[in-house]
């Protein structure tokens, strides 16, 4: 929605317009990522879900990759066969996989309806792939699923998993740990009595991960300062409210158990600095509650504004994560514009009336992070080249 300076009235526009000036193009993207940068792409593919995610070097100079979703054909191989050609994405080492992870959070078109088509380019390329176990009638879901068998029968064998709340893999420095299915929705996928989308797989990627470390002679758990970025899918109310469960906001408390918890998952598990929001921001999406116990700094949607098929992101939602991140029920206090929140959309434009699409978000494991939009619109192709950032704390 869009706001003036300080707050203001609403207006027709769902999503606010960014100044064109509050972008910098001098600098260029590739050059500006560090080897130990977390880097993490939401591709504007309209109503649906596309993301990337780069993983910071490994000691022999090689990023690994995680894609979670992909709603269309071309966009994303095109991306990263550019990324590869500007040297953020190069050839692994033999033996190990260009994508460690890639997950189809949910078989639901607007999710998977590229992921055939890059299955059968990169198969050979991926270490493990994730799918919730919901079994779907759309004829997407069937070709990913004929596309794993295929690349077992010619043997590049993936290792496949169907991952509920907690399941944890660790790649490199890097923990991805799902939040959602919950095993009691899990179990409740063969008799469809689940909505589909509550059978998404949410996910955390904290780095550098918390981990136990031999420094001879005693073992220690190791902290570093960590980074999150929360993934939602389409998750809905009644799988987060397991999830809200399953990862409980931890009150000081010195007893034995609570502080087990806060050394092995932190004071609050499912606080994340980035938050890919749920469901598009629908009104079936997330909560009041869900939001202030992640606490985003930087809160992104993939949507096309109010139009598309199902005129996300819905107002009711817009208003629950802005009243989360910034509570004015008073009255008394003036709203803050949307991007002074952190919350930035795909179907954004700027002053000059051009889309800002692509969101690309680099983080530090000091803290530091940028952000990035790349001009393009549902259709288009990503340009580097094209690529300018965010200059507005």
């Amino acid at each position: 929605m869009a706001c003036a300076p300080g707050g203001g009235a609403m207006t027709e526009t769902l999503v606010e317009t960014l100044d064109a000036a509050s972008f910098d193009a001098s600098t260029r993207f590739e050059t500006s990522i560090d080897k130990d940068d977390l880097v993490y792409f939401l591709l504007n593919v309209g109503d649906g879900d596309t993301q990337l995610i780069l993983l910071p070097e490994t000691p022999g100079g090689h990023r690994h990759a995680v894609v979670v979703d992909c709603a269309t054909t071309k966009k994303l191989p095109q991306l990263v066969a550019k990324l590869g050609g500007v040297g953020l994405l190069k050839e692994p080492p033999p033996g190990r996989p260009l994508f460690e992870l890639v997950v189809a959070t949910h078989p639901h078109q607007d999710h998977i309806g590229g992921m055939p088509e890059f299955l059968d380019k990169f198969g050979d390329q991926i270490g493990e792939f994730w799918e919730p176990g919901y079994f779907h009638t759309v004829a997407a879901y069937a070709e990913m699923m004929r596309v794993i068998e295929d690349l077992d029968s010619a043997g590049h064998s993936v290792r496949h998993s169907q991952p509920t709340a907690g399941y944890t893999r660790y790649i490199g420095h890097v923990q991805v740990m799902t939040l959602t299915p919950a095993i009691s929705l899990r179990n409740r996928f063969d008799t469809y009595g689940i909505e589909i989308n509550n059978s998404s797989i949410a996910m955390r990627l904290e780095f550098p991960a918390s981990r136990v470390v031999q420094q001879s002679p005693d073992r220690e758990f190791v902290r570093p300062r960590t980074q999150r970025l929360l993934l939602g899918a389409d998750a809905q109310t009644v799988s987060w409210a397991h999830a809200l469960t399953d990862f409980p906001e931890l009150h000081p408390d010195e007893s034995a158990a609570a502080s087990a918890l806060r050394v092995a998952l932190g004071k609050d598990p499912l606080k994340a600095d980035v938050f890919k929001v749920p469901h598009h921001l629908s009104k079936h999406g997330l909560s009041l509650e869900l939001v202030e116990q992640i606490a985003p700094a930087l809160s992104l949607v993939s949507s096309v504004a109010g139009g598309g098929k199902y005129n996300f992101p819905h107002t009711v939602s817009q208003q629950a994560i802005r009243e989360a991140l910034q509570a004015v029920s008073s009255g008394k206090i003036k709203r803050k514009a949307d991007h002074e929140l952190g919350i930035h959309y795909t179907s954004a434009k700027d002053s000059t009336n051009k889309a800002l699409g692509t969101i690309c978000v680099v983080i530090s494991p000091t803290g530091k992070r940028s952000l990035w939009r790349f001009g393009d619109r549902p259709a288009d192709m990503v340009d580097l080249n094209a690529a300018r950032r965010w200059t507005t704390k």
